[in-house]
């Protein structure tokens, strides 16, 4: 049953998906061009020195990138789910609401994850032609972070729009927003690296934290 939720949820939002997904390509063939122009303007030596030694971002348009497709992803979920309440149709199939909910988590996850990872795979491939290793596994500590920060936003709207109190809305809108801005935090290049594994953890405590306002939109509906 949830392999039939998960297709159904990533057949609903393919559209608007792939148009996310082609905004985010398009950003990346940005930072191609921005970065071979660097070093049409100086020697590689220079531009090496500014980038591993001074900590200049030469992929600074994609910080906020993932976060918006978080964003979106929900919102082309979710949203029409909640006009109209039509999310209840969904718990009245025969499997638990718990079950419903981790279907249709599975199926954004996995649409956002697509773009994530095209991102970060992006960022490797441009880095690599033209720094040096140590400027890729910079480029990838510095960014992945931020496709946390997206992830965290999916997770946080999710919950928010799936909450049946407006004010509990606004908290739980609220604490996203200080959670994903705590992966946007601006430090040096692949600051966070060493801290990555601990990063993970609010994230994966937001997965059952989804499952409250699903449980108390059915029983408040359906009690």
């Amino acid at each position: 049953m949830i392999q039939a939720i998960f297709r159904k949820e990533f057949f609903k939002i393919r559209i608007m998906w792939l148009l996310v997904f082609i905004a985010n390509l398009g950003l990346l063939i940005h930072i191609w061009i921005s970065t071979r122009q660097l070093f049409a303007l100086d020697h590689a030596e220079v531009v090496w020195y500014r980038v591993l030694q001074l900590g200049q971002i030469h992929f600074e348009h994609m910080k906020f990138a993932p976060l918006v497709s978080g964003i979106l992803i929900a919102c082309f979920q979710f949203l029409p789910e909640m006009w109209g309440e039509r999310f209840r149709l969904s718990l009245h199939l025969p499997v638990s609401a718990g079950f419903v909910a981790i279907g249709h988590l599975l199926a954004g996850l996995f649409a956002y994850a697509l773009v994530g990872l095209t991102d970060l795979g992006g960022l490797w491939l441009i880095t690599g032609i033209y720094f040096p290793a140590q400027g890729i596994m910079v480029s990838v500590l510095t960014a992945t972070p931020w496709i946390m920060a997206g992830i965290c936003a999916y997770l946080g709207i999710a919950l928010t729009l799936l909450e049946p109190d407006f004010r509990l809305k606004a908290v739980n809108l609220a604490l996203t927003a200080g959670m994903a801005g705590c992966y946007l935090l601006k430090v040096p290049p692949g600051a966070f690296g060493p801290s990555l594994v601990m990063l993970t953890i609010p994230l994966t405590l937001m997965i059952p934290a989804v499952m409250v306002p699903v449980f108390r939109f059915r029983y408040r509906r359906m009690g």
